[in-house]
């Protein structure tokens, strides 16, 4: 059969729901696609991959990104879209720009600075602020150029500050009117295309903090306002809701568990890892969705489970801002002002008495584990360069706590660090937590965190790790949890497995070869406003193609703009429903 717009010819497809793999072509038309079969003519196909040798996997779908801002000046969200990820979602943990006041747009850019790290310089650059309702804000996107599909929630944080306005939003619950008007921004928002909707619920545990140190909205929300939302997505039968309920040494799942039993719907907990430290904390979080399961709750876990790191330099590093003594040093300012502290005796005694290596164990671990990339202007660091701050206190006879402290003061917070791995590495926990039923892969958080922090890669990861190093999950088990699961859980009916009809979103890769520099981020200054980001380039990918079009060939991008919004509902599919519910 010919006339189609791309055939993959002659690779090993893995379609992402499970059943075994086959070598056929694949034939796509109008952006979907057409033909499965061994054999297909390529005569009139206007163009053509040859994938013999190479695995043909549905793109990757990444349900936890904060691409809110990356995506208006780089529409292929790298570096997720380098490895193979077609679709990212955005809104997490009740973070976005929609809906807003123009009164209000400066306090939400600082808000996402504070708590993902993207440069308020850049926002101001980037951001048009041509809306302000969340259907406002999807029709502007549906013009805003894009490599990737994307597809939102409606984040908290914003509705509650838009109905409510920013302090009452912090100080008491939502009255019967603004009850009222928040369900009825939901109602629209989902007619328009919203996932459902994302929120953080933590108290003061929650590393996100307002641009003024105080807990954002959502977190010290009154339940009872979370509940009133989830009733929506009943009244509608569907949507999810994305719901940042637990971190190491905090846990609020049964928000959770009410928000399930409430809507009827899936709901999407934050976060499952593993720790070294503490063996038993993921299997607790295993268990706990086994019992919501054995229950008739649809509660899933979005998993942080790849070996990734984070570099650090002392000048820009922020997520330690919570945790003392460094905390003290990072609110003094820029790198000047913090070798400035480092410097200071009184300082460093304080220090002394109030560090905590435990306190570090989930952002980074403690400093002995630190390796030095960089010394710079600390000279009599050089030496060490590659050893850790452990070996490095050993050989100076002193301790970490002194060393990275004299490292900061000496190089005017120009010294570059390196973290091991920060959850565990072990595969017997990455299979545990990653085999799980109910448990989706990823927290990429890509776009956010982009000085220290590259996380896009973790598909290519477990893929590496789970399947090629350690042989514990087979492709068939891995691109299932990678596309056809997160595509089921979030709705989103055509995406996610490689079946005639669906939309064609896809990678192509060399399955000996993939891999990632393990080593160190690539440091590129190509970042609006004069800044720089940390990436983590893909190796082994030999295209990547979203809606039937290829956005990158061995890693180059063709400069293609395939990407569309998705979501749960066409837009306007169930406002017209509902229009007529009323009449």
């Amino acid at each position: 059969m010919a006339g189609f717009d791309l055939l993959i010819q002659g690779g090993t497809v893995v379609d992402g729901t499970g059943m075994p793999r086959r070598q056929v072509d694949v034939g796509i038309r109008d952006g979907r696609i057409f033909k499965l079969g061994a054999g297909i003519d390529p005569s009139g196909a206007r163009q053509v991959i040859d994938a013999r040798g190479k695995v043909v996997a549905p793109g990757v779908i990444d349900p936890h990104t904060h691409y809110d801002a990356q995506i208006h000046w780089d529409p292929y969200c790298t570096n997720s879209g380098w490895h193979g990820t077609t679709t990212v979602v955005v809104g997490n943990c009740g973070f976005g720009f929609m809906p807003c006041r123009p009164g209000d747009r400066e306090r939400y850019m600082e808000m996402m600075e504070n708590t993902e790290q993207v440069s308020l310089d850049t926002m101001r650059e980037v951001l048009s602020w041509d809306w302000e309702t969340f259907p406002d804000w999807m029709a502007k996107m549906e013009n805003v150029p894009k490599g990737v599909n994307v597809a939102a929630y409606l984040p908290l944080n914003s509705l509650m500050m838009y109905v409510m306005g920013p302090e009452a939003a912090k100080s008491r619950p939502a009255n019967e009117f603004e009850k009222k008007e928040m369900r009825e921004h939901l109602h629209r928002a989902m007619d328009a295309g919203a996932l459902g909707f994302a929120f953080s619920y933590l108290g003061e545990n929650n590393s996100h903090k307002d641009c003024d140190g105080s807990p954002m909205p959502t977190d010290i929300m009154a339940e009872e306002d979370i509940y009133n939302l989830a009733e929506v997505l009943r009244e509608r039968d569907e949507g999810v809701i994305q719901a940042f309920v637990e971190v190491y040494g905090k846990v609020n799942r049964h928000v959770a568990e009410e928000c399930a039993r409430i809507s009827r719907r899936p709901v999407l907990h934050n976060v499952v890892m593993a720790f070294d430290a503490a063996p038993d904390h993921h299997r607790d979080t295993l268990a706990w969705l086994d019992q919501a399961d054995a229950t008739g709750l649809d509660i899933y876990s979005q998993a942080l489970a790849s070996r990734f790191w984070i570099e650090i330099c002392a000048a820009d590093f922020h997520d330690w801002v919570n945790i003392e003594p460094f905390g003290e040093m990072i609110r003094a300012g820029d790198g000047a002002a913090r070798a400035k502290v480092a410097a200071d005796p009184e300082y460093r005694e304080r220090a002394r008495k109030i560090y905590d290596p435990k306190a570090l164990a989930g952002v980074g671990g403690s400093l002995d584990t630190l390796r030095l990339q960089l010394a710079d202007d600390a000279a009599r660091f050089v030496k060490y360069e590659g050893q850790t701050l452990g070996e490095i206190a050993e050989a100076e006879n002193t301790t970490p706590l002194e060393v990275y402290m004299d490292l900061v003061a000496d190089s005017q917070a120009r010294a570059d660090f390196r973290t091991s791995v920060v959850t565990s590495d072990d595969p017997d926990k990455i299979e545990q937590v990653l085999r799980h039923k109910r448990v989706l892969p990823g927290t990429s958080d890509g776009g956010a965190h982009l000085k220290f922090y590259s996380g896009g890669q973790y598909s290519t990861d477990n893929i590496r790790q789970m399947v090629r190093e350690e042989r514990r999950m087979t492709l068939e088990e891995m691109h299932y949890k990678l596309s056809g699961l997160p595509a089921r859980v979030l709705g989103l009916r055509d995406r996610g497995t490689l079946v005639e009809g669906n939309a064609a979103d896809l990678y192509v890769y060399d399955f000996g070869e993939l891999g990632f520099n393990d080593e160190r981020y690539e440091i590129l200054r190509d970042v609006p406003g004069g800044e720089w980001r940390r990436v983590c380039r893909a190796r082994g990918v030999e295209a990547v193609v979203v809606n039937g079009e290829t956005i990158f060939e061995r890693g180059t991008c063709t400069g293609a703009l395939p990407g569309i919004l998705v979501g749960q509902s066409e837009p306007g599919e169930r406002q017209e429903e509902r229009i007529l519910a009323k009449a």
